[in-house]
């Protein structure tokens, strides 16, 4: 696993190798050890693959040294990389062409990344009292429904409901715009250390990476990717936030947006956003649970020990695959099942009728709640 690691990593450092290349390359050639044994021949046969790539891959020995370098951090540091095509990989995430090839996660367990219930949180940097209260209300809501909660790690918002979530116990992820090899800001390092004791740390950028400017749109994209709902808490009419806002509707994510004073520059984007239908007015967790069809904690027992009294041994199998791997995207849910396209379309719909199972965008599946 330590080869096919340090390749894998390797990968991402290769001049002009973005995400979508790397799966390319990956797809052909069967693996990323195989991308860098491949002969130049065989890697030009590959579409979208130049002279140029090809040659940087024939001579790579600078990107392995690097991965080198990096495979020694995450070692010592008890980093996880996430590769896509690694089962922790966030299915959520992994159904958008954008989404990093590769993933550093430091945490308590990985298996957070695919947790069943995630809302993202974001919101101003410099937010009101109104705005921080509000915040808190939201997370300590949504303990309720047994969610995960992923911010940025920011001033302001984004911080707050860290900080709410580690308080009340709740796993939550801070998702950043640098490598692990350093805390941005270095005042939310006690916090950030409190985060990876029950959820974790998140980022595509190699340990030495600074926050540079332009990583933190980057970073925004996962946040978006990785959650089942978004709520903006407080936002000007520009700026990050609405960036993620944007991304998130891009995806298909649901939006939710506490509605601010009029004229109050620091709600003018939540109000634009419920303005423009864009996003959905929130009053409390419960407005998120109620357009997610969730059902609290103490009530999930009771109504799953109704959903499947009737039930056909194959609608059972399709199941119980669903129960242990939420989220699942239906060609995977194919192959676990070993059913052929035409019934598994037909018993899924079956069990979409009796209101066992939905479907979710990116044609993925969970349990009805």
């Amino acid at each position: 696993m330590t080869d096919a690691l340090l390749y894998q990593i390797a990968l991402t450092f290769l001049p002009q190798v973005g995400a979508i290349t790397a799966r390319t390359l990956v797809s052909y050639c069967g693996g990323a050890d195989e991308v860098f044994r491949a002969s130049r021949r065989e890697l030009l046969r590959i579409p979208g693959i130049g002279p140029t790539i090809a040659e940087s891959i024939a001579n790579a020995g600078e990107a392995l040294k690097r991965a080198e370098a990096e495979l020694h951090f995450i070692q010592t540091h008890g980093v996880q990389a996430v590769f896509y095509t690694d089962s922790r990989y966030p299915a959520r995430l992994k159904q958008h062409n954008d989404s990093p090839a590769l993933l550093y996660f430091k945490g308590s367990a990985s298996e957070w990344l695919n947790a069943q219930r995630i809302v993202s949180i974001v919101g101003t940097r410099q937010p009101t009292d109104y705005g921080r209260a509000v915040c808190e209300e939201l997370v300590e809501g949504l303990q309720a429904y047994d969610a995960l909660v992923i911010s940025g790690l920011a001033f302001g918002i984004d911080v707050v409901a860290h900080r709410k979530a580690v308080a009340l116990g709740m796993p939550n992820i801070a998702v950043l715009g640098h490598g692990l090899g350093r805390i941005y800001p270095a005042e939310h390092r006690s916090i950030a250390l409190r985060i990876a004791e029950n959820g974790g740390l998140l980022t595509e950028f190699t340990h030495d990476t600074g926050p540079e400017r332009e990583h933190f749109p980057m970073r925004n994209r996962i946040i978006a990717g990785l959650c089942d709902a978004l709520i903006v808490v407080e936002t000007g009419a520009t700026g990050g936030s609405m960036i993620t806002a944007n991304i998130a509707q891009q995806y298909g994510r649901p939006i939710f947006a506490v509605p601010g004073r009029l004229r109050d520059p620091k709600s003018a984007g939540c109000n634009r956003l419920i303005r423009a239908s864009i996003a959905t007015l929130i009053e409390s967790a419960a407005d998120v649970a109620t357009v997610l069809n969730w059902s609290e904690k103490g009530k999930m027992q009771a109504v799953q020990q109704t959903l499947f009294l009737d039930l056909s041994p194959a609608e059972q199998a399709l199941v119980d695959i669903i129960r242990a791997r939420p989220q699942i995207p239906v060609d995977e849910l194919a192959l676990a099942a070993q059913c052929a396209p035409g019934q598994l379309a037909a018993l899924l719909l079956g069990l979409e009728f009796k209101g066992v199972i939905r479907t979710l965008p990116g044609k993925r599946y969970e349990l009805a709640r």
